[in-house]
């Protein structure tokens, strides 16, 4: 004779709902904790948090002079910066999806090899400025730019080992190296300031300390997977040059573009201005890690969309970036707009007498320069870098024709005046060579 089952009775839940709930939340956070997205933010929040704090401490414990002789050595390292994105990091990034996985090893070798070249190149070209009459006529540019030339090599390397973090999308091992830099550069500047040693000389020297240090710890561990054969070297740079010479074009066209504002205020207003400027530039900045975290993502997901999906797949990702990158810099631009000025005093304590104006204009920059911002990655993953380098191009030019206008009767927001025109212009250009090209057979 069969008996039925007896019916399995469950225990009763201790916090019944609720707690399911809540575990449901628990495990959302833990897995947008570990999202690439998020450690990219964190990597840039870290990275902009430590030149801020850097930058305040200048401003806040040094004469009006040197704070603005420090922002125009930031300046520097970033000509240095974009050269070595040009020929390197960028190329580098879009061509290592296609690259066959046996050989993609031999890319990586021929990479860093080639990167230890500039910094000995940039060395030697930055010393050679210390000779130039500009420089060694004025005491503090020849006791700023002489440790410079030793501090500015190991600064960029430590920015090539970010990149190749970027590139690969581990994100994770970005944000803790870029961690790890940030601290040490962090204590070195306050015992610098604590011995009453706070200038700019020393700060350099305190910053290259701390990416040497992260550096060192990076090469210790990446070597064993690389391989580097001079053979190849020569066939690497050549396909990274394919892409490069535009990058080179286009990527300088924006650095003389974001450098044009505070020479041209040095030129017509003195360094105290550049320093003014820099102010108001540094409260942007502060929601401009978002964007620049996306930046660092941008070009290895668009790359990868090419790869996998072609054009199509190309215009799916690009615009799904637009949607992004307009409503979250329109949300910056507001919150800019309602406590910027109290955040500039905050950090700063000195701030110009129209700095709201000034974040406003910049705050409405910030906008135009994000919102066809993934265009340009896509126009070089289609093959077109060149259109970017013509967009660029017309978005410059009528900047340093407005800021020559401006800056004389404006001041320095007519420096911000002139940045947002220049960007207006450039976002036109973006669009319209990429709606052509994504509409093309």
């Amino acid at each position: 004779m069969s008996t039925l089952p007896l019916p399995v009775l469950q225990p009763k839940s201790q916090g019944g709902a609720g707690s399911d709930i809540w575990s449901r939340i628990a495990t959302l956070l833990r897995s947008r904790a570990k999202a690439r997205s998020t450690y990219a933010v964190a990597d840039q929040v870290v990275y902009s948090f430590g030149n801020m704090v850097v930058a305040a401490l200048m401003s806040r414990h040094c004469a009006p002079q040197q704070f603005g002789i420090y922002i125009l050595t930031q300046r520097t390292m970033d000509v240095l910066i974009q050269l070595s994105n040009v020929f390197l990091w960028a190329p580098f990034t879009f061509n290592l999806p296609g690259t066959p996985t046996t050989r993609r090893a031999g890319y990586q070798g021929s990479t860093l090899g080639l990167q230890l070249v500039l910094c000995v190149l940039f060395s030697l070209l930055l010393g050679a400025a210390t000779c130039l009459p500009v420089v060694s006529s004025r005491a503090e540019f020849y006791g700023t730019f002489a440790p410079l030339v030793w501090a500015g090599s190991g600064i960029l390397f430590r920015e090539f080992t970010r990149r190749m973090y970027f590139a690969h999308l581990r994100l994770a091992e970005a944000f803790w190296t870029d961690l790890a830099t940030v601290t040490l550069q962090i204590a070195g500047v306050y015992l610098l300031y604590r011995a009453h040693h706070l200038d700019v000389s020393h700060t350099l020297y305190v910053l290259c300390a701390g990416s040497v240090a992260v550096s060192l710890w990076w090469i210790f561990k990446e070597w064993p997977g690389w391989q580097f054969r001079l053979e190849d070297a020569h066939g690497d740079m050549r396909n990274n040059l394919r892409l490069g010479r535009w990058f080179l074009g286009s990527n300088m066209i924006f650095m003389v573009t974001s450098q044009c504002n505070p020479w041209v205020l040095s030129g017509v207003m003195g360094s105290s201005a550049v320093g003014a400027y820099s102010v108001c530039e540094s409260v942007v900045n502060i929601p401009r890690v978002a964007l620049t975290s996306m930046q660092n993502i941008m070009a290895p997901m668009v790359a990868r969309a090419h790869n996998d999906g072609g054009r199509a797949g190309v215009r799916s990702v690009v615009r799904r970036l637009d949607r992004a990158l307009l409503l979250g810099s329109i949300v910056f631009a507001v919150a800019i707009w309602g406590v910027g000025p109290l955040v500039a005093r905050l950090i700063f304590r000195t701030v110009p007498g129209d700095v709201r104006t000034v974040l406003v204009l910049l705050a409405l920059n910030l906008i135009a320069y994000a919102a066809t911002l993934a265009q340009s990655y896509g126009l070089t993953a289609l093959g077109r870098a060149d259109t970017t380098l013509y967009a660029n191009g017309l978005g410059l030019l009528a900047q340093a024709a407005a800021c020559v206008l401006l800056v004389r009767s404006f001041h320095i927001p007519g420096a911000a005046a002139a940045m947002l025109i220049g960007s207006l212009l450039t976002l036109c250009a973006r669009e319209y060579f990429f709606r052509r090209e994504v509409q093309a057979a």
